[in-house]
């Protein structure tokens, strides 16, 4: 179908050739357009009624929703009288009535909704004039076939010149986001410029921020579709009754830029976030800087965040720089050089293979939770004390570090983390 010319910058296809005039039709229709005042006021009484949504609308907004109902009863019944088609050229007003429906905030299906609720009202009155001159049946059915063709193609353009207006929309105001998000983390945006940016209103005035680094570890869609959808997620999931995060895709990653902690922890919401994309195919992996004060800390949030993510796992999805021990920090921050020495080390005590290597790390880690006692330790783990003392023994024979021993516990928590990570 044609779209307008003037604002989509396409072409408009010649005329539909005209229908044959249907002398008893346009009779009806002459009459119907007489009483178009009366018809359009009936139409916008049932809308506002029908649609909760337009019973909201202010003052503005019902004068708009009345001009539109006005212009499109005269278009139609023009066409009724005359026996063609609508000339698509003629609907180009139809887009700026669009544009102030989604500037409004009216959904796609609530127009509809609307749309429909005036065409019957339309469609009705149509039908009531063929009553009224004594059409017969066959008359009267070729009346309703024509209204309902009519109606339908106006019906239909509305709803595809919504759909493009919400990508245009969509398209800016994703290029905005990733422009601001670019002065952002290149320190060029100060907190006066931020507070008028309607790409994350209300971030300006949070005292502290947190940068979220997402990507995607696996998809069973495109990957931009599942950064698409991830940032959808992570916007839904960190907005605030004060403040929208920023939220954009750069280079195959997600980056959402959010007031800090607002009374419910960022990391658990992040969890949720990855639970639903990993229910519809795709797991997300997302790092979380901790919390820096003012705008000019974010590119450093961004390094954290970017740092966090390269350590997220299927164990352990979301990663926070700040919940995570001191000593994995600072192995997070080796030198590619130093974590290849390390990764060897820890290949050497995997004597029995990784199956094997997998149950010491989930036996240390629960004497370390334990704080090294060996009866609390030996519950969390559900098995005998005795039976741990045999695994800690084991490992000690293996490796030759002794779990007992405070510093060498840590030499080898450490190393089968690091074995973990370097797992395929």
């Amino acid at each position: 179908m044609a779209t307008d010319p003037q604002i989509y910058g396409e072409t408009v296809p010649p005329p539909l050739t005209e229908t044959v005039r249907n002398p008893q039709i346009a009779g009806a229709a002459a009459r119907l357009s007489e009483r178009l005042d009366e018809v359009t006021r009936l139409m916008v009484e049932r809308m506002i009624a029908d649609v909760p949504v337009y019973r909201r609308l202010p003052p503005d907004g019902i004068a708009d929703v009345e001009a539109l109902a006005a212009r499109n009863t005269r278009v139609l019944s023009a066409a009724l009288q005359a026996g063609s088609h609508l000339d698509r050229d003629e609907l180009r007003y139809v887009a700026e009535h669009v544009r102030e429906r989604v500037r409004r905030g009216v959904s796609l299906e609530e127009m509809l909704h609307a749309y429909r609720v005036a065409i019957n009202t339309f469609w009705e009155e149509a039908i009531a004039e063929g009553v009224t001159l004594g059409f017969s049946r066959d008359a009267a059915l070729e009346l309703a076939r024509r209204t309902s063709e009519l109606t339908d193609d106006l019906t239909t353009h509305a709803a595809e010149t919504y759909v493009r207006e919400v990508s245009r929309l969509r398209a800016l105001s994703d290029q905005e986001a990733r422009d601001l998000l670019e002065l952002l983390l290149r320190g060029e945006v100060d907190a006066e410029a931020l507070a008028t940016h309607h790409a994350a209103p209300g971030l300006a005035s949070a005292e502290s921020l947190v940068v979220v680094v997402g990507r995607i570890a696996r998809t069973d869609r495109s990957e931009s579709d599942a950064l698409e959808t991830a940032a959808a997620e992570i916007r839904r999931a960190l907005s605030t009754g004060h403040a929208t995060p920023l939220v954009a895709v750069r280079t195959g990653v997600v980056v959402a830029v959010s007031p800090a902690e607002d009374g419910t922890p960022t990391a658990p919401r992040l969890a949720a976030v990855h639970d639903r994309l990993r229910e519809g195919g795709t797991e997300l992996f997302c790092g979380l800087s901790t919390p820096r004060p003012g705008l000019a800390r974010v590119p450093a949030a961004f390094d954290q965040a970017a740092l966090a993510v390269s350590r997220a796992s299927l164990v352990l999805p979301v990663v926070s720089l700040a919940e995570l021990p001191v000593v994995q920090n600072l192995l997070l921050g080796a030198t590619g050089t130093m974590r290849a020495l390390l990764t060897s080390m820890a290949e050497e005590i995997d004597l029995d293979g990784r199956e094997t290597a997998a149950a010491m790390r989930t036996t240390l880690h629960a004497y370390a939770d334990a704080s090294m006692n060996l009866t609390r330790a030996a519950d969390s783990l559900h098995v005998h004390p005795n039976t741990l003392r045999y695994r800690l023994g084991r490992i000690r024979e293996r490796t030759g570090r002794d779990p007992a021993d405070f510093n060498q516990l840590v030499d080898l928590i450490c190393l089968l983390d690091l074995l973990e990570e370097a797992r395929p």
